[in-house]
């Protein structure tokens, strides 16, 4: 059945509101350099360029071929559900993209530029080009699969006013993101500047892990430890969504050593073989194997949860601020050092007999906690702003569902400028 649509608008297809696009080789002009755009460039976060490539000519790969202007929009074909779409700003103006874009110059006496692009990234769009694809192991549609497509057309002036609205929600979730890169710099020297100079103003010492305060101690890790576990290997045919066990590995936490606990899989396993391995509130765990050198601290979970084979849990001695420790290696310092304890030469591996050699500062628990609250701080804000950027996701994703098919008009906020 088909959609009600306002009466002002229309469907129409793409190869009827598009113009005609040309291809050029780069290579015919060896030393011309240009900008090219492959399938890779594309964020699809933010729906932008984000790692174009300087190239000249003679050094082009055989798929930059096609020539692209100014307020065109290209539809990467590959693998099209990923969302790789962007529109063309000044900066790529007459440049170079891959032939594994779809390349679409939009008519403008019928069809505003960002409202296509905008267009592009719903969710229709999405599943209509989902059912299109061919290929298991490449999934890709054809460039006239996406020209034969229809799209919802209203009125100039309201695809103007459709596109101001939604590109002002996205502008205000690319802010927050560029605050959060700015506060993570921020935090990344604060750390630095901490585990150099501490909070205290005290005179400093050169050791053999760098410098520090002149009342730190340097101290093996092994120190700190009252104990420690590998985690068990199970199958994962025991994981079953009804299992009343969780289960912690490596994927379930980022490179911060912050732990999702939703993407945790349940198994159903008899925890009398397990029990030694289940973990506490409190315990420090370091990934060995894959992104190993990752250091976590678990908290209490409604579930009982396993730590992964490729996860050592620690029991730490009071001496210590787990999160002192966390913080320190997840710092570039504590990182950089701890992978050189890591044997393998495809995949790195830490043993547990390697980390206890790890050197470590050790301040007074004074020091630790001062150092603790600053991070925390900056860990605070971060979380803050991405909870915004994540609400303007929302907002922009609802906005753009409903803009789209007429079902929230803005009409009133249309005006005849471009």
């Amino acid at each position: 059945m088909k959609e009600e649509l306002p009466s002002d608008w229309k469907r129409e297809r793409l190869e009827k509101l598009c113009l005609k696009t040309s291809q050029k080789d780069p290579r015919k002009d060896p030393e011309t350099p240009f900008i090219y755009v492959d399938v890779s460039s594309i964020s699809t976060q933010s729906f932008s360029i984000v790692e174009a490539k300087s190239l000249i000519g003679k050094n082009a790969p055989s798929r930059a071929r096609k020539l692209i202007r100014k307020d065109d929009i290209i539809f990467a074909t590959v693998r099209p559900t990923l969302k790789r779409v962007a529109i063309i700003s000044d900066e790529f103006d007459n440049q170079i993209c891959s032939t594994g874009y779809c390349v679409l110059r939009p008519n403008k006496m019928h069809l505003f530029p960002p409202f296509l692009y905008f267009q592009l990234l719903t969710e229709k769009t999405t599943n209509r080009v989902a059912a299109l694809q061919k290929g298991a192991t490449y999934p890709a549609i054809s460039d006239s699969d996406l020209f034969s497509q229809l799209i919802l057309l209203p009125p100039l002036p309201e695809q103007r006013a459709i596109a101001r609205a939604l590109r002002a929600v996205q502008a205000a979730r690319e802010t927050r993101l560029r605050e959060i890169a700015l506060e993570r710099e921020r935090k990344a020297a604060l750390m630095e500047h901490l585990f150099t100079h501490g909070t205290r103003g005290e005179p400093t010492k050169r050791t053999e892990i760098g410098e520090m305060p002149e009342s730190w101690e340097v101290v093996k890790f092994g120190k700190v430890i009252i104990s420690s576990a590998f985690g068990p290997r199970f199958s994962s045919n025991y994981y079953d969504p009804d299992g009343s066990v969780a289960t912690l590995r490596t994927t379930d936490l980022d490179n911060e050593g912050n732990i999702n606990y939703s993407t945790m899989p349940l198994a159903k396993l008899e925890l009398d073989g397990f029990k030694q391995h289940l973990l506490k509130s409190n315990d420090f765990l370091i990934t060995r194997s894959g992104t190993c050198g990752i250091a976590a601290i678990f908290e209490a979970f409604e579930k009982p949860v396993l730590p992964g084979a490729f996860i050592i849990r620690f029991r730490l001695s009071n001496e210590i601020n787990p999160l002192f420790l966390k913080y320190y290696v997840n710092s570039q310092q504590g990182r950089n050092r701890i992978l050189q304890l890591a044997g393998g030469a495809v995949q790195k591996n830490l043993s547990g007999t390697s980390l206890r050699t790890f050197q470590i500062p050790l301040p007074l628990l004074v020091d630790q906690d001062a150092i603790v609250r600053s991070l925390i701080a900056c860990d605070s804000k971060i979380a803050a702003l991405d909870h915004e950027a994540h609400l303007h996701d929302k907002l922009f994703r609802a906005m753009l569902e409903e803009l789209m098919t007429g079902r929230l008009r803005v009409g009133a906020l249309a005006t005849p400028s471009s």
